[in-house]
């Protein structure tokens, strides 16, 4: 049950997640007409042209991938301990 809660979660976080976010970022051209529109404010127009350039980051690999070093641990003496209680 744990390995398929896992891929669930890896599923999500390297597909589902990454390909919702390129479907519904703004284009360059939207982005840089409304940068035109906030002329007053270059603080503002800075973070809009940031915005372009933005990369997903997937949760779980922040904080060093911790997440999935615990979740393998996991796995590794569920199995292990299986194995074991067959002999």
């Amino acid at each position: 049950m744990m390995a398929v809660i896992y891929a669930i979660i890896c599923i999500f976080d390297f597909i589902i997640v990454p390909s919702f976010m390129g479907m519904v970022q703004k284009s360059a051209v939207e982005t840089l007409d409304m940068a035109q529109l906030v002329l007053l404010d270059p603080a503002v127009q800075i973070q809009l042209l940031q915005s372009l350039v933005v990369q997903h980051e997937p949760f779980t690999l922040r904080g060093a991938g911790m997440f999935h070093l615990a979740f393998g641990a996991l796995l590794t003496g569920s199995a292990i301990s299986k194995i074991k209680g067959e002999k």
